[in-house]
């Protein structure tokens, strides 16, 4: 009984080349892929087991190139005119060996041309009768087989999807539930579009599971499911290797045909002219009568009956490696599954064997008890035993990235790609609110038939591996110079009926409606609301790495705050920042525009190098955004967003706020490592480039005098802001914590914990508190690299009864916290502000800072709170005795401090002078940049 699933996947794909003249070279491409591959899986799919199927995929370039009437028609000639050389071949040969092979390509041609004939030329339609007999399940692939994680915008890949699965259902007249990502190139995102498309399943490298998170049980014996749902099947590198081994694959056994030895270069060119390219270009005639012999020049005569013996063996060994596979590697729910998916055109085309190859290996199958599946019966058997994993980027191709299709001999292309898709966007926004017609649509649908055909991965790969690369460069240059033709047309209204239907006809290819695909509602209500430029509100640029829901610190509390509080105050403020997954690109937040944003290469081990590359990606979106909106200003917060803020700010020529809300040398105490000086000149290249500096206490004021000699009067102090309702605890459920009894006297504390936050020093006053037998229970919440470190020093004391870590919380949580403790704690060694401590102010309670950085100036002692020394158990200690021996009086410090916080340190009163401050920077912008006048 077998121990799994085998699942043969092949993608038939050839870039479109067909040219309105004929005798192109590259159309050849098309011929010898017709006549050594497509035709020859044909007679595989008539002679193969029954109840046995496999799985095929055709891109929508190649499918419209075999249902072209002028390819057809050409192809015919070109078997006509082979069939003449053989029978020139036949009559002149005198050796037995060689006309034994002539003999073979006179009885392969003539059946080839009798297969092409019965299904009237049109191949696919005979794949589809195979697929609807289940012998065959016929998928499709990106529009013009773009390389998809290099896509810029979401619509490029919605119309490079959607456009192919409409091409398979011209042809197929059903739509598929399987596509081919082209290259298997997987990125985070491209999922979405496949499952709103309607795809169940698709293909992927190894590497693709195996970096994913978290690592699938089952490695790569089982697909997966992506984060929307889409299965991955992930190549099996093990068992391809045999067939796509350069060195020690089947393929290149010496009893195999030579693919590099055409009759056409062994002949004078008297004889053979009449069959080579008419410009006198030896090209191959598919005639190849020696095999591969060895490693020398020396070829010896093609075997045929060689060949087929070995491609016996080679069959028998490929099932038999499946079979102990399948046994070494068992498993269960569901059944280990072998994936192995190749180009088709290796199997006839570069392994001229292939297909017979295929064929053996399918009956032996049923001898070797190997039971083939296609992934599409796999799901609907295994549906419910897959796991959901978040994968990396990855590819099938060099060290399994994208290296090949982005390098210094293509990258030059990227830029005219992602500029054409820009414009695409902006005109689809434009179409969608009414202002096209029949004329404007129809250079638009071009210009995206333009850009399609330039964004073929073909041509960057063809570029890379220096084979016909005048023909991709002259492509790709010939599709974007019509774009713009189109697009400079459109903008001058100047339309000549001549010059769109030669374009249309010259590639007559994916001719629907494509523009739409390019609609954006964001686009479209800028469009429709913003079309000019001269709206009475200030328009603020706002730069953060992190915003909600992605929260690390404060910062992304402050800006959330600081934002929405401008909206309601009449200003439009547009947030850009980093990518969550699961979140979209662009949504209106609390009346605030957030773009999300994600680096070009978004799998930096080290974070000061990701950062760089999410700035990138910010000035990009930036500039993008600026072509639409008139910004007054840009406001920046903190060194992550400093390379995008100075860029902007230079691009623009715009004033740059930006918020300093911790250093790095605050934080370390100094500077004593390499990271950290790259990090402090970063701050200092962002302050300096700056035009004003806002900080939110004297002691960070005092900061940025000191360590970086930053003018006084360019820095304005203005305190963080706390919202109370954000901190009222609206839970109506019992609050429960098994840990904590009514007799204790219970200081929560919540933070990032790190170091400078000082709750080690909790840790330390709790063993004191207990040697003195206080009833006293410290609660401590928030995530961080000191975790563990906390857990182990309370471990180590005993003092599980009396510190407890709550872990991360969540704003709910966090409320019943505060509602329940007696007081608040917040014992920082470097703080410039501290919000958190706001919190506890505003939440009524008695709070305790260390009197340090920023919190010294929330607190007034013994009036709006406490103040301990920092760094100091002892003092906190006496900060518990304080509350145990003084319970009214506490009481009355807590309301007082509650009202500080609702009142002084109000948003809507520093949002005020926020925008005052706008306001100031926009008449003076005077500026360096970065140290640059």
């Amino acid at each position: 009984m077998s121990n799994g699933y085998f699942s043969l996947v092949l993608h038939a794909h050839l870039p479109y080349v067909r040219h309105k003249e004929a005798n192109r070279l590259e159309e050849r491409w098309v011929f010898e892929a017709l006549t050594e591959t497509y035709i020859p899986l044909l007679w595989v799919l008539e002679e193969q087991p029954e109840y046995l199927s496999w799985t095929l995929s055709f891109s929508p370039p190649l499918l419209e190139l075999l249902n072209d009437p002028v390819i057809q028609k050409r192809y015919l000639e070109h078997l006509d005119l082979t069939m003449k050389l053989v029978q020139k071949e036949k009559k002149q040969s005198t050796q037995p060996e060689e006309q034994a092979v002539i003999q073979f390509y006179e009885e392969r041609y003539k059946k080839i041309m009798e297969t092409y004939q019965k299904y009237d030329c049109k191949i696919t339609n005979a794949y589809k009768q195979f697929m609807d007999q289940g012998k065959v399940n016929c998928i499709t692939s990106a529009a013009t087989h773009a390389f998809l994680p290099y896509i810029e915008t979401e619509q490029g890949i919605k119309a490079q999807i959607l456009s192919g699965v409409h091409t398979f259902e011209k042809y197929f007249n059903e739509k598929p539930k399987g596509f081919w990502l082209p290259e298997c190139a997987y990125s985070p995102g491209v999922d979405k579009v496949l499952a709103e498309a309607g795809i169940r399943y698709t293909f992927v490298d190894e590497e693709t599971l195996l970096r994913s998170k978290p690592v699938p049980s089952k490695g790569i014996g089982a697909p997966v499911y992506s984060p929307h749902g889409v299965a991955l099947f992930s190549r099996n590198q093990c068992i391809s290797e045999t067939i796509w081994n350069s060195s020690v694959g089947y393929p290149g056994d010496y009893d195999y045909r030579e693919f590099y030895r055409d009759v056409a270069y062994e002949r004078d060119y008297e004889y053979i002219k009449s069959f080579i390219h008419p410009d006198g270009i030896r090209v191959d005639t598919g005639l190849k009568y020696w095999r591969i012999t060895g490693k020398t020049e020396n070829k010896d005569w093609y075997q045929r009956d060689w060949a087929l013996n070995k491609l016996h063996q080679h069959a028998f060994d490929f099932c038999h490696r499946i079979t102990d596979y399948l046994h070494m590697n068992k498993q269960s729910y569901p059944p280990q599954l072998i994936t192995a998916p190749f180009d088709a055109e290796l199997f006839g085309h570069w392994w001229f064997e292939g297909p017979e190859f295929l064929l053996q290996a399918m009956k032996n199958s049923i001898d070797q008890d190997i039971t083939w599946i296609t992934p599409q019966e796999f799901l609907n058997r295994h549906y419910q035993d897959l796991e959901t994993v978040r994968p990396s980027f990855s590819t099938w191709g060099k060290n399994q990235t994208g290296e090949v299709w982005l390098n210094e001999t293509n990258a030059w292309m990227y830029r005219h790609l992602h500029h054409c898709e820009r414009k695409l966007v902006q005109l689809a926004a434009h179409l969608s609110n009414g202002k096209g017609n029949i004329v404007v649509e129809r250079y638009a649908n071009q210009m995206v038939r333009e850009w399609m055909l330039a964004a073929s991965s073909d041509w960057a790969f063809i570029i890379e591996g220096n084979s016909a690369s005048q023909y991709a460069k002259n492509r790709f240059q010939q599709h974007i110079e019509r774009f713009h033709e189109l697009n400079h047309s459109i903008n001058n209204q100047s339309y000549n009926p001549e010059e769109i239907s030669d374009y249309e006809n010259e590639f007559p290819f994916l001719m629907t409606d494509l523009w739409q695909f390019f609609k954006n509602p964001h686009d479209e209500y800028v469009e429709a609301h913003y079309n000019k430029k001269t709206a009475s509100k200030k328009k603020i640029l706002m730069l953060s790495w992190e915003f909600p829901p992605m929260v690390v610190g404060g910062l992304a509390r402050h800006v959330f705050d600081l934002s929405r509080k401008l909206v309601e105050q009449g200003s439009e403020v547009y947030v850009v920042t980093s990518s969550v997954e699961g979140y979209p690109e662009h949504e209106v937040n609390n009346g605030v525009h957030v773009y999300r944003v994600a680096g070009k290469q978004p799998n930096f081990e080290s974070f000061f190098h990701w950062t760089g590359s999410l700035n990138m990606a910010m000035v990009e979106q930036a500039v993008g955004l600026a072509k639409k909106f008139d910004f007054d200003c840009i406001h920046a917060h903190d060194w992550l967003v400093s390379v995008a803020a100075l860029a902007i700010k230079k691009k623009l020529d715009i004033p740059l706020i930006t918020t300093i809300h911790a250093t790095e040398h605050g934080r370390n105490n100094g500077i004593t490592s390499p990271l950290q000086y790259e990090i402090n000149q970063k701050e200092w290249e962002l302050m300096d480039g700056s035009d004003s500096l806002i900080v939110c206490s004297k002691y960070m004021k005092s900061e940025l005098t000191d360590v970086f000699s930053i003018p006084e009067e360019k820095i304005t102090i203005l305190p963080n802001g706390i919202d109370p309702e954000q901190i009222v605890n609206h839970s109506e459920i019992a609050f429960e914590d098994q840990t904590i009894s009514d007799q204790d006297l219970l200081l929560f504390s919540v933070g990032r914990l790190v170091k400078e936050k000082g709750f080690q020093t909790i840790v330390e006053a709790a063993e004191i508190l207990r040697n003195n037998g206080k009833r006293v229970k410290f609660v401590i919440a928030g995530k961080g690299p000191l975790f563990d470190e906390l857990k182990e020093m309370i471990s180590q004391k005993h003092l599980e009864e009396f510190v407890h870590l709550a872990g991360f919380v969540s704003d709910e949580e966090r409320n019943e916290w505060f509602a329940r403790a007696d007081a608040a704690l917040f014992p920082s060694h470097y703080e410039p502000f501290g919000i958190v401590a706001l919190e506890g102010m505003a939440a009524g309670k008695l709070t305790i800072v260390s009197d340090t950085g920023g919190l010294r100036e929330i607190i007034d002692h013994e009036k709006t709170g406490l103040k301990v020394y920092p760094n100091d158990p002892n003092s906190i200690v006496w900060a518990v005795e304080f509350i145990l021996s003084n319970r009214d009086r506490c009481k009355e410090i807590a309301q007082k401090g509650e009202e500080i916080a609702r009142t002084v340190f109000s948003w809507n009163s520093i949002a005020e002078k926020t925008a005052e401050l706008y306001e100031g920077s926009h008449k003076k912008n005077t500026s360096k940049v970065g140290g640059i006048v």
